[in-house]
């Protein structure tokens, strides 16, 4: 009886000692949209600007699916495009998080949980999942993370937080990543002027809401940083996307697990290297999501598969190829 007490403790200390934080929330007491709306007036301050504001998509998801499970849920993604340009130019996998998104909920449990709850997925968890290994680099990006945290705390001034820690260790493709190879065009500008209208209008389209995604957002990195005359020659394009399938989301944030919000929308970003007639795509796979906050229902892991393999069943229609 004392060996298997002995064998338990080192299993649960293994356990704990295995175990990585995926994302730290704060919380504060009441609904905060106003102080929300007061902290994005004040983002500009340290370099900051949202790509998208996707505010109290709770109204949405009753209209649509008569279903109300949130007060409150929005979705801001956060950009400081003079600090990310350097990191963009290192590694083009800082797109899946270009923006990243901060994430704002409040559940309708008002006795057992009467406050607001914000922040987004830990800097190491996103160096993570695009891979990057170089220490100064991520030293970079987590430097560049920290005033808006800073500025988010003394904005909204939480008194609680809780960590979300994930037991198992992120899947081992934590990118999905694509190419598509096209003949040079006489005018690249418009070349991808017409993929994004094509690439837009494929994923909204459909008869049901199984089908339609939505764009919730976009930026075009290389034509911010040829406005701003700063040097992004290492791409002749880089946009980002963010898709949303209104459908999939609801049956998460909606239903049980709002902090999964912290992943969506989901940042698709898309680049050609100079001089190449090659787009390339990349994304952050569900699977993450899955592993990081500890899914465990079946139906509904196979669900989020399901909407996963549909991006690329879709991408692949467009002539992109995965990348081993």
């Amino acid at each position: 009886m004392k060996l298997h007490r002995l064998v338990l403790a080192f299993m649960l200390t293994v356990g704990l000692a295995q175990a990585e934080l995926t994302a730290e929330l704060h919380g504060t007491k009441g609904n905060q949209e106003a102080a929300l709306d007061g902290l994005m007036k004040k983002i500009g301050s340290i370099g900051y600007s949202t790509v998208a504001a996707n505010k109290n998509i709770q109204n949405f998801y009753y209209e649509k699916f008569k279903d109300r499970n949130v007060e409150m849920i929005s979705f801001f993604g956060m950009l400081n495009k003079e600090k990310l340009r350097p990191l963009l130019l290192k590694n083009p996998d800082f797109g899946a998080f270009s923006p990243f998104n901060l994430l704002a909920y409040k559940t309708l449990d008002t006795k057992n949980d009467d406050n607001t709850w914000f922040g987004h997925i830990s800097p190491d968890t996103m160096l993570d999942i695009i891979g990057e290994k170089d220490e100064a680099t991520r030293k970079e990006f987590k430097d560049m993370i920290a005033p808006l945290d800073d500025l988010v705390k003394a904005e909204l001034k939480p008194t609680l937080s809780h960590k979300y820690e994930r037991t198992k260790a992120l899947p081992e493709k934590t990118l999905t990543k694509m190419v598509k190879k096209f003949d040079k065009p006489d005018d690249l500008e418009e070349w991808i002027e017409n993929f994004v209208m094509k690439h837009d209008g494929l994923f909204s389209t459909g008869d049901t809401e199984d089908e339609r995604f939505i764009i919730a957002g976009f930026i075009d990195l290389k034509f911010e940083y040829d406005d701003l005359e700063l040097d992004f020659s290492k791409y002749d394009a880089y946009w980002v996307s963010l898709l949303c399938h209104f459908k999939f989301s609801n049956s998460i944030f909606n239903n049980g697990k709002p902090e999964a919000g912290m992943f969506a929308p989901c940042s698709i970003y898309f680049y050609i290297p100079k001089g190449k007639n090659e787009l390339h795509v990349g994304y952050s796979t569900v699977n993450n999501w899955i592993n990081s906050l500890n899914f465990t229902d079946e139906k509904r892991i196979e669900y989020m598969k399901q909407i996963d393999a549909e991006v690329v069943k879709r991408l692949s229609t467009l002539g992109f190829e995965l990348v081993k």
